[in-house]
């Protein structure tokens, strides 16, 4: 009579974990492009320079030609204390001095003295580029793009400016702006790598897919030892729902190198869904991931993993990530949500003690870890221990999200005892709580027949 009633109120003994390989995130950075700048001499000459300027930079072109920058900025030590009592240096030898700090790597000196020549030339492009380098190189992005934009309005038309913009761009979230800049300095530099590579960046994040696939298949053509350009057309396979193509593409940028922890959780979340799951716990488990510490993400994963392949019945493969993972630092509720899929497998196997004492484990580690809670109330159930049953039942119901379920198994634990009228009240308080649960009032009203024709 209650086998559509034990239907309803039956709790839910696995875990059902989706794996979403469209949520997946690889961990792709855009690595900052070797920056180049001209020192040159040249420029110099077209604006007004002193004779003592003149002189002074007559006798540094040998330091400069040599790419001596040390020496060259040792030179400029001595002059300018030279000339400190006698005037201001000027916006020509300022702009000098800037570049060999940059060429030196002092970008905090290189902006104070180019600045300088900004504000005493500021239509002058050479000025306003190398200013916005040096901020760019600093990290300083809102400082960097007005001098940068200015530069290009001055007539400054290097492929450099415009691949210097585009990062920029792209560093700052800008994506359709640092296509339009990466194109523009392909198009004056056509074998620059840095730019290509941007472009595909730019047009990833721009979601023009269809031509980040055709460029990314292009390039790989030329570097297929490149593991970014793999992790990029995994990416863009992502991206277009595609997570066959997306997992041979990452897996190809591990075997390259790049095996990143962030991108190994990927490469194992599309295994789960998409490939072995043998390979899945591998990468997981490799002592690599492991032994560095777990981050949150990982644990996340592991925990998903086992409740996957707890409800998929892979019991082989479950087994040796928990064996794997028996000694790895992890948090009380992962080490919980771990045991609770021993359990399951215990449970599989009709290991009931072995399933009890994971459970309560789990509880141990995390006594507000519901699943645990509920499995071992399900476990209690149905082997007729219903006073301890119902007690975790109880401990359950208060718990997010488990409050229905806890009352229905409490209701079936009721009724394995033919306690009916414990069990209407708590089908009563279901109902209250929940009128679109119309499909327990048939069974609510066997119940009261059951209850009416008691002898």
């Amino acid at each position: 009579m209650f086998n559509s009633l034990k239907k309803y109120l039956a709790a839910p003994c696995l875990l059902i974990v989706s794996l979403s390989t469209q949520a997946a995130n690889l961990e792709l950075s855009l690595a900052e492009p070797s920056w180049s700048f001209l020192i040159d001499n040249q420029v110099l000459q077209t604006i007004e320079l002193t004779s003592e300027e003149r002189t002074f930079l007559r006798e540094i072109q040998p330091l400069l030609k040599a790419a001596d920058y040390e020496a060259a900025e040792r030179a400029f030590d001595n002059w300018e204390s030279e000339q400190s009592e006698k005037e201001t240096i000027s916006a020509s030898m300022a702009l000098m001095r800037g570049q060999i700090y940059l060429a030196n790597n002092k970008d905090k000196k290189a902006i104070e003295y180019l600045a300088k020549a900004v504000k005493s030339r500021p239509d002058f492009a050479p000025s306003q580029r190398s200013l916005g380098l040096a901020y760019l190189r600093s990290d300083q992005g809102d400082q960097a793009r007005p001098h940068l934009q200015r530069a290009i309005e001055l007539g400054d038309q290097s492929a450099q400016l415009y691949g210097q913009l585009a990062y920029l761009n792209l560093q700052s979230g800008y994506a359709a702006s640092a296509v339009a800049g990466y194109q523009q300095a392909l198009f004056l530099d056509a074998d620059n790598e840095e730019w290509s590579k941007g472009l595909l960046y730019a047009l990833t994040r721009a979601q023009a897919l269809p031509q980040a696939q055709a460029m990314v298949e292009q390039m790989l053509e030329k570097r297929s030892d490149d593991p970014e350009l793999w992790l990029l057309r995994s990416q863009i396979a992502l991206q277009q729902d595609n997570p066959v193509v997306a997992l041979s593409s990452l897996e190809s940028a591990l075997s390259l190198g790049n095996n990143k922890p962030a991108n190994m959780i990927t490469a194992a979340q599309l295994h789960l869904t998409s490939g072995s799951p043998e390979r899945a716990v591998e990468l997981m488990t490799s002592d690599q991931n492991i032994s560095k510490g777990v981050t949150d993400a990982h644990e996340n994963t592991l925990v998903q993993a086992a409740a996957w392949l707890a409800q998929q019945q892979q019991w082989k493969t479950l087994q040796t990530l928990l064996s794997r993972t028996e000694k790895a630092k992890l948090s009380a509720p992962a080490k919980a949500q771990l045991a609770v899929s021993r359990a399951r497998m215990a449970m599989f196997r009709n290991d009931f003690a072995g399933a009890e004492k994971s459970l309560k484990h789990a509880i141990g580690q995390d006594p507000t870890q519901g699943e645990a809670i509920m499995t071992l109330a399900d476990l209690l159930r149905g082997q007729k221990r219903y006073q301890q049953s119902i007690m975790y039942y109880q401990r359950a119901e208060p718990l997010p999200g488990l409050e229905e379920r806890a009352l229905l198994g409490q209701a079936q634990a009721e009724i394995e005892q033919s306690n009916y009228d414990s069990a209407l009240k708590i089908l009563g308080e279901v109902v209250r709580n929940n009128p679109d649960r119309t499909d327990l009032r048939a069974s609510m009203h066997s119940l009261r027949n059951l209850v009416r024709n008691r002898p």
